[in-house]
């Protein structure tokens, strides 16, 4: 059975804040980004299936900020429908995840994370930018070794109209890339 644990509010505040600064700190889709930020070196990407590791040093007197992520696009159009970022976030570098949808959802049913065959859990909303609609969880056990074995995962939403959508995304590299999170 796959539950989610309660996390201290220190840690969720953690990954509030780390994720306005990911917002901002990582680089946006598309060509127009490199022009809006020259003094920001690429990130290093290094590939592990349909999972990336993206790393890279926000200031120089900083240790180098590294996500796994993993995208999922709609093949129509190739918008961006469900983006997975995974890191250490905060003062206390807990482990845990970010879940970014699309706007102009309806909010209140918030998303629905089910691994495989094991029990969907509800994840709330927490905010959204630019980027997205994001839901936050902290990865501890059990659902990290259940991540680790999965072979895949669905995001489930509700779009304006309240009809759901679910969004398959892989777990194929997940394992190996996060061996590499430092």
């Amino acid at each position: 059975m796959l539950k989610l644990l309660v996390a201290p509010r220190r840690a969720l505040s953690a990954l509030s804040a780390a994720a306005f600064l990911l917002a901002i700190a990582l680089p946006a889709l598309g060509p127009a980004a490199a022009q809006t930020q020259p003094t920001t070196p690429a990130p290093e990407v290094e590939r592990f299936q349909d999972w990336s590791l993206q790393c890279a040093v926000e200031q120089a007197d900083k240790p180098r900020t590294c996500y796994l992520i993993h995208d999922v696009f709609r093949t129509e159009n190739n918008q961006r429908i469900l983006q997975v970022v995974v890191g250490r976030f905060g003062a206390d570098s807990v482990l845990g995840a970010l879940f970014f949808v699309p706007l102009g959802i309806r909010l209140p049913p918030g998303l629905v994370l089910k691994i495989d065959q094991n029990d969907p859990q509800t994840l709330p909303l927490e905010r959204c930018t630019t980027k997205g609609c994001q839901a936050q969880i902290l990865l501890a056990e059990p659902l990290l070794s259940t991540l680790k074995a999965g072979s895949g995962g669905e995001i489930t939403f509700e779009d304006a109209s309240g009809q759901p959508v679910g969004v398959t995304f892989s777990l194929k590299g997940f394992t190996a890339g996060l061996g590499k999170l430092p």
